[in-house]
């Protein structure tokens, strides 16, 4: 194996995505599994000594686009990559790092359907049954209609993750991407609002990763999809979306 090659061009799986604890009156939710779930990455980072799920404390960058880079987490089985975003070369010999953290977008592109636990509904698009939802709202989708017609199926819907709602507290909303701490960011467990496009999300490694000379390590991620969406019924007859997350496990293997 060549060393240097790998060091500069390490493929990280992407699969870190978050449950939303949302301040929603639901009536009936009811968790379902996606056929697509795409987010936006824009960085990727190790979290150094002192770190811990509520604060990414001098972090490592190991890769950053401005614009950010989709994934559809349904196009990638457990374990392998999910595209190049990232190298270990910044990262110091000797440190042991225990947790890692992403920066992603608030906007979600899903297809699903299931029940609302009233009654069945699919995701569906702005341009047709379903509503997009925005900075102050979240999604809609539509009632499967079970008569043959095209609104029966579940088509790519944009989820956003409004103003105002509670993120568990490995999360937290944010204006940069570099993993610092900007004027605008909300702490752990505050509500996101309109300053803070993105979202911080911090999850601890299966075991401490500490880089070591003359080891070039993979990354594995193992990750599910079952229950990755959740449609409910506020009481008002209408199909909300939202998503929750894949169970995941992160882990570097020499």
């Amino acid at each position: 194996m060549n060393i240097i090659k790998y060091k500069y061009k390490l493929l990280f799986t992407l699969t870190i995505l978050f449950t939303l604890l949302f301040n929603l009156n639901k009536s009936y939710a009811v968790n379902v599994t996606p056929t697509s779930y795409i987010n936006k990455i824009y960085s990727v980072m190790l979290c150094g000594p002192g770190s811990s799920l509520t604060s990414c404390v001098s972090p490592v960058i190991l890769g950053s686009e401005t614009d950010g880079k989709s994934f559809d987490l349904s196009s990638v089985t457990a374990g392998a990559s999910a595209g190049g975003m990232g190298n270990l070369s910044t990262v110091p010999y000797g440190t042991a790092f225990s947790f890692f953290q992403v920066i992603l977008d608030r906007d979600f592109t899903v297809v699903a359907e299931g029940s609302d636990g009233t009654r069945n509904c699919v995701t569906a698009p702005a341009s047709g049954d379903g509503t997009a939802s925005n900075d102050t709202t979240p999604a809609i989708g539509t009632p499967k209609t079970s008569d043959g017609t095209a609104s029966d199926n579940a088509l790519a819907q944009v989820i956003k993750i409004p103003n105002g709602f509670t993120l568990d507290t490995n999360m937290n909303g944010t204006d940069v991407i570099d993993g610092s701490v900007s004027a605008n960011e909300e702490p752990p467990g505050d509500a996101i609002d309109a300053d803070t496009p993105f979202i911080k999300f911090r999850v601890a490694l299966a075991t401490p990763f500490t880089l070591k000379p003359g080891k070039m390590p993979n990354i594995q991620v193992a990750f599910s999809l079952a229950n990755a969406v959740n449609f409910a019924n506020t009481g008002g007859g209408i199909c909300l979306v939202s998503p929750n997350a894949p169970a995941v496990a992160i882990t570097f293997v020499e």
